[in-house]
């Protein structure tokens, strides 16, 4: 005897959906990168209020269901019947050994289903035997003969029903058990008594092409973004070689000292590399680049640039601000401000108005005041997907 569970969902995915495509299967159709199926499986499966998912599939189908299925642990997939009658029974007979209080039944062509709707069903289950979600229907009702209205019926009377449907387990399967109708379509009907719960109109049954196209728009995953900043801070020593000019952000400014480094020593645009990794958690110049790699001797700084918009674009960030502080008591940044702006806004690939560039001294305290070398302070903000 197998451990008692409290809840079980059953995902009906056995059909063929002979309306929908006879070339396609509706179940396993594309939704934001993801399977039908696996969508309505996935709802069930990560809901802590239930224990054990069954997904009764067609035995045809099986190397589609275990592609498609990939990713989601903790589920059994068995096969059904010839109708959809068939397949529950044979589910509500293959759980039998669990000896389930709650049952929930589901269409796996119902992507869309929300905690909520699964949740309430299942408290509803502590006092009622049966419980279906509806949707009232807005609009008017009638019935039909030969292109005439012979009827107005009143829709106040009326409701769609939803899956999940929820039902005490030894209540319905004595039902199955005794029931003589092999094109059952809802498992409600075999109850005298069933309790209604509010459904949910984005809770879409896909029968047709129209209706998998409507989920798709209502289902479409727009990304979400969150702002993160990183900060990179770098310092280099001035040499004491003489020389006519140094680089900072990219471009050459004339000073007659040179700053130490193993590649170009721009204090500035190392700074900025650093903070944009920053904001991605990707590592930091030094260990991407070792000064002791003879490959980066004497390199153009802007080749480190290029690895960190390439870093952001395979996350799929956006660069959004970079804000440069340059300390050092000379050379004087001021003349070369728009320019180096400018260079820095081209290799980001941003309007140089997202970029701020700053200089400032140290009161000639310390080792810049000393005019010992130069330190560069950058904060890049970035949009990043979720």
């Amino acid at each position: 005897m197998q451990n008692k569970v409290n809840t079980i969902a059953i995902i009906l995915a056995s059909g063929l959906g002979q309306r929908f495509d006879k070339s396609k299967i509706k179940q396993y159709q594309i939704i934001n990168d993801k399977a039908v199926i696996y969508h309505s499986v996935n709802m069930f499966n990560k809901n802590p209020k239930i224990d054990k998912v069954i997904v009764v599939i067609n035995k045809k189908h099986q190397k589609q269901a275990n592609k498609h299925l990939t990713g989601i642990n903790s589920i059994k997939i068995i096969h059904g019947g010839l109708t959809r009658q068939e397949s529950v029974h044979m589910a509500l007979k293959y759980i039998e050994s669990f000896c389930p209080k709650n049952i929930l039944i589901h269409d796996a062509v119902r992507p869309n289903v929300k905690t909520n709707i699964i949740n309430l069903v299942l408290e509803k289950l502590h006092d009622y035997n049966a419980v279906v979600p509806v949707i009232k229907i807005t609009d008017s009702i009638k019935k039909i003969s030969e292109n005439f209205i012979n009827k107005h019926i009143d829709r106040e009377k009326l409701a769609l029903a939803q899956t999940p449907q929820g039902f005490r387990y030894s209540d319905i399967l004595v039902k199955h058990n005794k029931n003589k109708i092999k094109n059952l379509t809802d498992d409600s009907t075999l109850f005298s008594k069933v309790y209604t719960v509010p459904g949910d109109t984005y809770n879409v049954k896909i029968t047709n092409k129209f209706d998998l196209e409507n989920l798709r728009k209502i289902m479409f995953r727009k990304k979400e973004y969150i702002q993160v900043s990183g900060l990179g801070i770098d310092v280099h020593q001035f040499d004491k070689n003489k020389t006519e000019y140094i680089r900072l952000g990219g471009i050459n400014i004339k000073f007659n000292k040179s700053l130490k480094g193993h590649s170009d020593a721009d204090v500035v645009l190392h700074a900025l590399v650093d903070s944009i990794l920053g904001c991605i958690s990707g590592g930091d110049i030094g260990s991407i680049f070792p000064d002791k790699d003879p490959k980066w001797e004497n390199a153009n700084s802007k080749i480190f640039i290029d690895h960190a918009i390439n870093m952001l674009n395979k996350n799929k960030c956006i660069l959004l601000h970079t804000d440069i502080t340059i300390i050092c008591e000379e050379p004087k940044i001021s003349k070369y401000r728009d320019i180096m702006k400018n260079n820095i806004a081209e290799m980001l690939n941003i309007s140089n108005k997202n970029v701020s560039i700053k200089a400032t001294t140290t009161e000639k305290l310390g080792f810049i005041g000393r005019k010992e070398g130069i330190m560069a302070q950058c904060l890049t903000t970035i949009s990043r997907p979720i």
